[in-house]
């Protein structure tokens, strides 16, 4: 396929407006690149937006987690690419015990782009993020009972440290398509199993429960991903609504006149900042919510989980850990 035709590809259309959304098409940009075909997609699209388009400067970064055997043909696979694509590559080589947990190698990983953009000045650091990816984050912060906030998924757009960006652009992109721009442009990529890991809750997610879905309605992913910045958008709104606590208290007279749903999600907001929403349970939230706004005046405690405590008296509702 040649370049002209390329540029009408679903991936390359979804970069050509996603860039300019997020003013990312002047500064200079860091591309997090693991081999994977999602990543490896991104890098050959930007490397083609970069000569049609005038994208700003590139370079690929790929961190070296030396986890697993396959880590070493990983990067080479990486350089491979960026001397195809004519982009520089950084290997980052992490230093950390074998066995790692997923969080220990994704803060790490994170830690090792900032200080690499930073070295090359770039604005943003970009991830090949996808709506799968973004699908699966909305499904998990649901089942882990968050709230509006968490329903919105990932962010296309974050501060990752003073001056520099975290950019997801390709989260309505499905990765369907990215797949195939790989074929497309005949660019080789590698497979981590790890990804496919059933033990993990992303990976039973992947095997079990988005097939399904994608069944019953094709192109869910990418549809929901779609909904994702209205969601943000109504997150952020209904946020604006809630009473905030002044040192872990309310006025009860404050709370006791607003809907029963919105002293909920304040009292749920608020127990979120002190613990993991998945130790809280909602139905003791919902009789304490309830309890304010009854007429009783002697003092109720509330234990809603984690160690977190809601205490309502006939003056103040306070909560704590």
């Amino acid at each position: 396929m040649n370049e002209a035709a390329l540029l009408q590809h679903p991936v390359l259309r979804c970069l050509r407006r996603a860039l300019p959304e997020l003013s990312l098409q002047d500064g200079p940009l860091l591309l997090a690149v693991s081999g994977g075909r999602d990543s490896t997609a991104m890098a050959g699209a930007m490397a083609l937006l970069q000569r049609r388009d005038g994208v700003g400067l590139l370079r690929i970064a790929h961190v070296h987690h030396h986890q697993r055997e396959a880590s070493d043909q990983e990067a080479a696979l990486v350089e491979r690419l960026g001397d195809r694509l004519s982009l520089p590559v950084e290997v980052l080589h992490l230093e950390l015990p074998k066995g790692s947990t997923p969080a220990m190698l994704r803060d790490a990983r994170y830690a090792a782009l900032t200080k690499a953009a930073n070295t090359c000045r770039a604005d943003a650091v970009l991830t090949a993020h996808h709506a799968e990816d973004q699908l699966e984050t909305m499904l998990l912060a649901m089942v882990r009972g968050c709230g509006p906030r968490g329903l919105a998924g990932m962010e296309a757009l974050r501060p990752l440290d003073d001056g520099l960006l975290l950019a997801r652009p390709l989260l309505q992109t499905s990765r369907h398509e990215l797949h195939d721009l790989c074929l497309q442009m005949d660019l080789p990529f590698c497979d981590d199993p790890c990804n496919e890991d059933p033990s993990t809750h992303r990976g039973r997610l992947r095997r079990d429960v988005l097939p399904v879905l994608e069944a019953m309605r094709p192109g869910v992913a990418v549809r929901a991903a779609a909904m994702a910045p209205v969601q943000a958008a109504c997150a952020g709104a209904f946020a604006a609504l809630l009473p905030q606590p002044d040192e872990g208290t309310w006025p009860r007279e404050q709370l006791a006149r607003l809907p029963h749903a919105i002293v909920l999600a304040a009292l749920h907001a608020a127990a979120a900042q002190l613990v993991q929403v998945d130790a809280l349970s909602a139905a003791t939230l919902s009789e304490a919510a309830a309890a304010i706004g009854d007429a009783r005046e002697h003092e109720r405690l509330f234990e809603v989980g984690g160690g977190v405590s809601v205490v309502v008296d006939a003056k103040r509702v306070t909560i704590s850990c």
